[in-house]
């Protein structure tokens, strides 16, 4: 691998300058030896040098660590995947009965992801309790997206319900089941879950944007009080932890110590060859299987990813909340360098029977909505967000439009950068008779509102 780092440290640090992200740390474990390229500041007020002990928000890479506890409770007779988890909470608590352990950390429960973001700054004024039983009572009564089990839609809520669960089963508090049960066995000795624990040590801090895509600090910007994100949220995203203990992390999921199952496939996420285990995604990067998840946060883009063929793992830690496209680049170089040749998705133009079908708009909720007009180029389309109106009850996520958007197999869009470069992917939805009911932005279903 130290052949490789000067090749990669060259082709990366031009990324960050041209995404304009304050700092970033990398990390590659390829056949037992593991190679960190340290970029960029901290902080762009005082600034540090990020090296491979800076702690980041690593978001939603935290839900695989709650797999990891369920795949451990599951093996210990503890809790059951295809059990109910109404029966953990008091009677009248309003969790749908159908729903069972395996549907919540899959994303197949149906409940909705959405207003625990959006409300959460009226939720949580005034000090309120931020523990993650106190939140269920927020949206455990809301409409289901879809019956348990028939469909997928990413969500946060979802996965409070089963560390919920968790909590129940152990007669403990979440954070000190993830220390004893992910944290100490994995020799993670730099992974916190709180402000408190991390202050004295090196911290990225968060970061986005100004009007002329400036890197910006960024202070009480997200659904969150300050900082730290609440304490409902630590399963799903609250993890603060560093590229090496990452590295750490990947070696363990994969050893004879961590828990069996955790990468069999659990259930389906909508397209072809997306696949969920437990919490953790499962598809293909760079042609090859994997194992990963990406993390958002505000003021922070990162990614894991797992290559078990090519005896890899790589994480990549930003401290930007753009940072997502630079996370895209960064793992586009690490495959190149790594593998010479990267197989392109089978992409190609969107012709008229399938542009009929997709033109339209969609239900982002909270966010807004979507819609999908003809593009400016012969078989393309293009994404246009309508924003949420500002309320200063309610957060918002801005939304992304795209310029270019192509055919990418049987069921998904693709979004391109203007130098032509793959970008995210859209899936669709069709009804038997063809018709396109949803699109999925985010890994959640935005449904046809027109």
């Amino acid at each position: 691998m130290s052949d490789h780092a000067t090749t990669l440290y060259s082709q990366i640090a031009p990324i960050l300058r041209q995404r304009g992200v304050p700092g970033v740390a990398v990390a590659v474990m390829h056949h037992g030896d593991t190679t960190f390229l340290e970029f960029g500041v901290t902080n762009v007020e005082h600034a540090l040098p990020v090296n491979r002990d800076t702690i980041f928000q690593v978001g939603s890479i935290s839900k695989t660590m709650l797999g990891l506890i369920i795949g451990r409770l599951v093996e210990q007779g503890r809790v059951e995947l295809d059990a109910p988890v109404a029966p953990y909470f008091p009677a009248g608590t309003g969790v749908d009965e159908r729903i069972t352990l395996r549907h919540v950390i899959t994303h197949t429960s149906g409940i909705d992801a959405q207003n625990m973001i959006a409300d959460a700054p009226r939720i949580l004024g005034n000090h309120a309790d931020d523990a993650l039983q106190a939140s269920l009572p927020h949206f455990v009564r809301r409409p289901l997206l879809f019956a348990p089990g028939t469909d997928y839609s990413y969500s946060g809520p979802g996965i409070m319900v089963a560390a919920a669960v968790v909590e129940k089963a152990t007669g403990r508090h979440y954070a000190d089941v993830l220390q004893d049960e992910v944290l100490d066995p994995a020799g993670m000795t730099n992974t916190f879950t709180t402000a408190d624990q991390v202050i004295t040590r090196r911290v990225a801090a968060p970061h986005g944007h100004d009007r002329y895509g400036r890197p910006e600090l960024l202070t009480d910007r997200g659904w969150q009080r300050h900082w730290q994100l609440p304490g409902w949220d630590v399963p799903g995203g609250g993890v603060l932890s560093t590229a090496r203990d990452l590295m750490k992390y990947a070696a363990y999921v994969r050893s004879p110590a961590a828990p069996a199952g955790l990468f069999d496939v659990q259930a389906h996420r909508g397209p072809i060859g997306r696949d969920i285990g437990l919490a953790w995604w499962l598809e293909d990067v760079a042609g090859r299987p994997a194992m990963l998840h990406d993390g958002l946060t505000i003021g922070y883009a990162t990614r894991l990813v797992l290559i078990p063929s090519e005896d890899l793992a790589f994480a990549v830690l930003t401290n930007s909340l753009e940072g997502g496209p630079a996370v895209k680049e960064i793992e586009r170089v690490i495959a190149r360098t790594l593998f010479g040749h990267v197989p392109l998705r089978a992409t190609g133009p969107v012709d008229d029977k399938l542009s009929d079908a997709l033109l339209g708009t969609y239900d982002c909720g909270f966010y807004g909505t979507v819609t999908i007009a003809p593009g400016t180029r012969a078989g393309e389309l293009r994404m246009i967000a309508n924003q949420a109106p500002a309320d200063s009850d309610r957060f918002t996520i801005e939304l992304s439009s795209a310029d270019r958007l192509v055919r990418c197999g049987e069921d998904s869009l693709i979004m391109l950068e203007p130098n032509g470069e793959e970008s995210s992917r859209i899936p669709f939805v069709r009804d038997p008779d063809g018709t396109v009911s949803a699109l999925r932005i985010g890994e959640r279903i935005a449904s046809r509102v027109a």
